[in-house]
């Protein structure tokens, strides 16, 4: 109450005294501010205070050399951040990844290349698909000496191998010709393996049909992709024909997009599946003839030894044939051995399975042959003499 009491007092003032008031505060900002002038002009006209104006005004300009100095101090912030950057990241802590990255892009020089680090600490630390290709376009539009398709395809290369990142990878390939980039063969390898790892034949075909359009080539990884492609179709003709193909490049080690250790496995895996396909389709002997020159492992060869066993002789020695005609019969070759092994033991057993006979069957059977010799014989002296009528005087032969 007592405060109010002073608030209406203060509003119930005279309108005079208010003017007065501002009267007086006008007056003495004049008043103030002749003072000043008087003053400044008294200091202007001293030497020493004008020696101490130009001490402040030169140290004004060192502060701007200092400027140009600072240059190198901007470098050498650059570098700690970029180093920050790479520490962070191994030490797993994105938001610092982040942090340290939004540092360096206020800098006017152009960002060192973490695209494929940022993406990843972006994914860590929850952000959207959207935004992550919104930055990585930024990125590629802001600087554009740095764009390049070999550069985005670093960016999708761990992304594809990942099973929950397909949509970012199919986002990050449409943006690509708002950048003015088009997809080369490393970019058709990655997102053939990637989608036929993820049996989506449907996208893996218009792709093929796509690279054929645009008539760009296929590198061993992707004839890889197209083969097993193939083998999940059953489809025969184009497993065999990308195995021919893929021949030259079977063991090299950027062929397959498997890590070191699965390696072998993973080999010995497709190559079984071909020679189970070959075998269905009845195309056994062709890829017999393809295996020429390669290692055969043990568990493709029982694969090939059970579908001998169900082969006739006829067959086994066509096949035989088929590859002396290619050159491939030799004593090291384990499946041309194997077929004249397989040969050997038929024989042998319809040998064994044949029935013995005793001597006296033997020697009845040699009288019977030469009884029906004789027989025959006679048959014949008297089939030549038939017909013939002898001279007057003689007698007609006869038995």
């Amino acid at each position: 109450m007592k405060y109010m009491a002073i608030f209406a007092d203060i509003f119930e003032m005279d309108i005079d005294v208010e003017i007065m008031m501002f009267l007086c505060s006008l007056m003495l900002y004049f008043i103030l501010q002749s003072a000043r002038k008087a003053h400044m002009e008294k200091m202007c006209s001293n030497p020493k205070h004008m020696s101490k104006m130009r001490v402040e005004v030169d140290d004004n300009q060192n502060a701007s050399d200092n400027q140009d100095i600072s240059a190198d101090a901007r470098n050498e912030r650059y570098a700690q951040l970029d180093k920050s950057l790479h520490v962070a990241f191994e030490a797993a802590d994105y938001w610092q990844v982040l942090k340290c990255w939004y540092a360096l892009k206020k800098f006017k020089q152009c960002p060192p290349i973490h695209l494929s680090q940022i993406v990843k600490s972006m994914q860590c630390c929850n952000k959207a698909a959207h935004v992550i290709v919104a930055e990585v376009r930024d990125y590629l539009k802001a600087y554009p000496q740095k764009k390049s398709i070999c550069l985005v395809n670093d960016i999708l290369e761990p992304l594809a191998r990942r099973h929950d990142d397909s949509q970012l990878v199919d986002q990050i390939v449409r943006m690509l010709p708002s950048v003015k980039l088009v997809k080369d063969s490393r970019t058709y390898e990655i997102l053939l393996t990637m989608h036929v790892a993820r049996q989506e034949l449907t996208k893996a075909q218009d792709l093929i049909s796509e690279m054929r359009t645009n008539e760009t080539a296929f590198t061993p990884c992707a004839t890889v992709a197209v083969m097993t492609m193939a083998l999940q179709l059953k489809n025969a003709d184009v497993a065999l024909k990308a195995f021919s193909k893929l021949k030259v490049a079977w063991d090299v080690r950027s062929t397959w997009a498997v890590s070191p250790f699965a390696l072998q496995r993973h080999k010995t895996n497709i190559l079984t599946q071909i020679v189970e396909l070959a075998c269905q389709k009845k195309k056994l002997g062709q890829v017999l003839l393809m295996l020429e020159g390669m290692t055969v492992p043990e568990d493709v060869m029982s694969v090939v030894q059970k579908e001998c066993a169900s082969l006739s002789e006829i067959e086994l020695v066509t096949m035989f044939k088929l590859l002396s005609m290619s050159g491939r019969a030799q004593a090291k070759d384990s499946i041309c051995n194997m077929l004249i092994n397989r040969l050997d033991s038929r024989s042998q057993a319809l040998l064994r399975s044949a029935p013995k006979k005793t001597a006296r069957e033997v020697s009845s059977d040699a009288s019977t042959s030469e009884g029906s010799r004789s027989d025959s014989e006679a048959g014949e002296e008297e089939s030549c003499f038939s017909g013939f009528r002898a001279p007057p005087g003689l007698p007609q032969p006869g038995f």
